[in-house]
């Protein structure tokens, strides 16, 4: 590890509660030359440390908090949650179904495990075609706590599931791409049209795909296949038409589950992108405009006359509504538990006492 020469800091800064200042000890010139050789050397950066900023050193790892791990949103465990809720779910609903028997469900009969999980996919979609439907009161009571059930269920773990899946897929191609169309090599993300078009294109796939399927299975012309496949990926669900056949049923039951979320989610997608879109040009305009007299009193936080590189950080965050007042208070009550001295620094023999 390299000494640390850096321009000496503000000492007007050091008064500042929201900045976070770490001490560390700089090793000997013994330590330093035998630490070279099992550390590499940082490769440079275009980020410079302000006036205002704290020497930063990097922990080795053996120093890190054993406390920090993956956020559990990244982790493929959603994917086996979803999965076995599902297999429940569908589990009670063909059961009931079953036991139930022709007089307890009405409607166009085929093959009861089949008819069983169409009726399931159909509740859980929200989509509520119409040709079978509950007919005793309790099915009927079934089925209402049978729709609440899948509206958790969709919201909470498959929507969760096919966002994890679609971020993996992202961040795959960031990985594996060197900008070009797909990747902005310099914002280190999908270019926002490129991911406006495969939204796009995921909504035509899951209707062509459904259009296709149900001119062969159905034996529906091809007006009539398009206008159940889209009143069925939008949730829609008229009720005039609907799928009669076992193996029209058998298809719709992975269909429906896969289109409906799908489209689902890029048409949220498209929301976003608009949203963001409209975030970005915010944030130009605050960061272009000129600082006025109520901006710097508004942003001197310490009421010295002046605002520091750190309040100007801060001021344009709030402005921008990156940030809030709680916000800055969460990470204010965090750096005093940190803080157990109450000097208004962080030091590295404090923070290793905090860890034991």
């Amino acid at each position: 590890m390299e000494p640390n020469n850096t321009s000496p800091i503000d000492p007007s800064s050091l008064t500042q509660p929201l900045l976070l200042h770490t001490q560390l000890s700089l090793p000997s010139s013994s330590s330093t030359s035998t630490s070279s050789h099992h550390h590499p050397k940082r490769p440079k950066s275009n980020l410079h440390r302000a006036n205002t900023a704290p020497a930063i050193s990097v922990l080795p790892t053996s120093l890190s908090s054993p406390n920090s791990s993956r956020s559990p949103l990244l982790s493929s465990s959603i994917l086996r949650h979803a999965f076995l809720f599902l297999l429940a779910y569908l589990s009670v609903g063909v059961t009931v179904y079953c036991l139930a028997g022709p007089t307890g469900f009405i409607g166009n009969q085929t093959n009861v495990v089949i008819d069983a999980v169409y009726f399931c996919i159909v509740t859980l979609c929200t989509i509520g075609y119409g040709d079978i439907a509950p007919a005793t009161a309790l099915t009927k009571a079934f089925s209402c706590l049978f729709v609440l059930v899948g509206f958790g269920l969709i919201d909470v773990l498959l929507s969760g599931a096919v966002s994890y899946m679609l971020d993996a897929q992202e961040a795959a191609i960031l990985a594996g791409a060197r900008g070009g169309v797909l990747v902005d090599a310099e914002k280190g993300r999908m270019r926002i049209r490129m991911k406006v078009a495969l939204a796009v294109l995921v909504v035509i796939l899951c209707i062509g795909v459904g259009t296709i399927a149900m001119i062969f299975i159905e034996n529906l012309n091809w007006m009539d296949s398009l206008y159940l496949s889209v009143m069925s990926v939008t949730t829609v669900g008229y009720g005039d038409r609907a799928f009669k056949t076992l193996a029209g049923r058998a298809f719709a039951s992975v269909w429906l589950l896969v289109s409906t979320l799908a489209v689902a989610r890029a048409f949220l997608f498209l929301a976003e992108a608009r949203i963001d879109r409209r975030h970005r040009r915010i944030a130009k305009w605050i960061l272009n405009r000129d600082l006025t007299v109520e901006d710097l009193l508004a942003a001197d936080i310490n009421r010295s006359g002046f605002i520091s590189k750190s309040e100007f950080v801060i001021y344009k965050l709030k402005e921008m509504g990156k940030i809030g007042e709680k916000d800055i208070l969460l990470i204010i009550n965090q750096f005093n538990k940190l803080d157990i001295n109450n000097t208004g620094k962080i030091t590295l023999p404090g923070l290793l006492n905090t860890d034991r």
